[in-house]
């Protein structure tokens, strides 16, 4: 734990374009925060970087060199093949850690890393802000209320355009489309149906962006323990603007929501009107938006749950397990697609 009147130095590794937009600006916004250090290999980005965070913060191209400097924290924002490495090398140094998704490449690096967090006794967070939207929140209350019964089945559709060009084309460099893009829908289906996905039958290609070595297009069917089910489909090359739709049913009724619309729609079994809500978007994270103009919502709310963590030593909302969880979910996936068949999750020893 910290003292809540000393300043929490942090680190950000990783000043690229997410890093900044995403990170940087709101941490910068946050009481008793003092970012110290940014890195990046683009000397573009360290500028862009001074400018909004102003002349103090120190650069590096190195991210090594930030960790050499008296932190409390750092936020890993780099390529996802170094998320093991750079969260290892801050937790030896105890540093608490929020990584972002996915955690790691591998089930053997996640291990490894919950086990250093767990020696060192550091906060290690994963950048899965899903869970701290509003909207998402406000429908994991309406499940645990009973709203829809005995929760069943839930589905994520998403057809929209391509995400940002450079290092996220890369098949090395982001373990794949599904732990890329798809551990954030992984995640809400673990949190929303609970624990106990057994298997992964997936179908995928890359059929149309061909100038990607990442899948463009998948489906991902997921069994939970006691019959229930999820299914993700994902879509990366049609129009610009179209709408996550993510939706749960039980047996007393469904919930349909819009992730941009900030909508959703309650219908129960017994009664024939239906409910409607819009979730207003907070000032200060209105605005950010990512390569297809989607405003990109949760963010301030996690960083502002990692501090809380820092000074007081408590387990985050989305800590390493959970995310372990979701990279064994889109490892799975990734070769049912290859082997063109269903893989269970015990195969991979996701489970123990």
């Amino acid at each position: 734990m910290s003292d809540s009147a000393t300043p929490l130095r942090v680190g950000l590794l990783g000043a690229g374009w997410f890093g900044r937009e995403a990170h940087l600006r709101n941490l910068l916004s946050i009481s008793g925060v003092e970012v110290v250090a940014a890195s990046s290999r683009s000397q573009s980005s360290l500028e862009a970087a001074r400018a909004i965070a102003g002349g103090s913060l120190r650069t590096f191209h190195d991210w090594e060199k930030v960790l050499e400097l008296e932190l409390d924290a750092v936020i890993v924002a780099l390529t996802n093949d170094q998320h093991c490495r750079a969260t290892m090398e801050a937790l030896s140094r105890d540093m608490h850690v929020l990584c972002e998704k996915p955690l790691a490449l591998t089930l053997a690096d996640c291990d490894r890393m919950i086990a250093l967090a767990d020696e060192r006794q550091r906060v290690l967070q994963v950048g899965h802000e899903m869970r701290f939207q509003s909207l998402y929140r406000h429908m994991k209350q309406m499940i645990e209320r009973g709203d829809v019964g005995t929760l069943r089945l839930m589905w994520c559709r998403e057809y929209r355009g391509p995400m940002r060009p450079g290092w996220r084309s890369s098949e090395k460099l982001t373990g794949g489309t599904l732990l890329e893009k798809n551990s954030h829908h992984f995640d809400l289906f673990c949190w929303f149906l609970g624990p106990g996905p057994k298997r992964v039958l997936a179908t995928g290609g890359r059929d149309v962006l061909l100038d990607r070595e990442v899948l463009d297009n998948v489906q991902v069917l997921i069994e939970f323990e006691g019959g229930r089910r999820a299914m993700l489909e994902l879509c990366l090359f049609a129009p610009y603007g179209g709408d996550t739709e993510i939706g749960v049913v039980g047996d007393g009724g469904r919930i349909d929501s819009w992730n941009q619309a900030q909508r959703l729609v309650h219908h129960r079994f017994d009664l024939p009107e239906r409910m409607e809500l819009a979730t207003a978007d907070s000032a200060e994270e209105a605005g950010f938006r990512d390569a297809s103009g989607r405003i990109d919502r949760g963010i301030l709310a996690e960083l502002k749950h990692f501090v809380d963590c820092c000074r007081n030593g408590s387990t985050p909302l989305t800590d390493a397990r959970s995310a372990r969880l979701s990279v064994a979910l889109g490892l799975a996936a990734q070769e049912s697609i290859r082997r063109q068949e269903g893989v269970w999750l015990e195969e991979l020893s996701a489970c123990g």
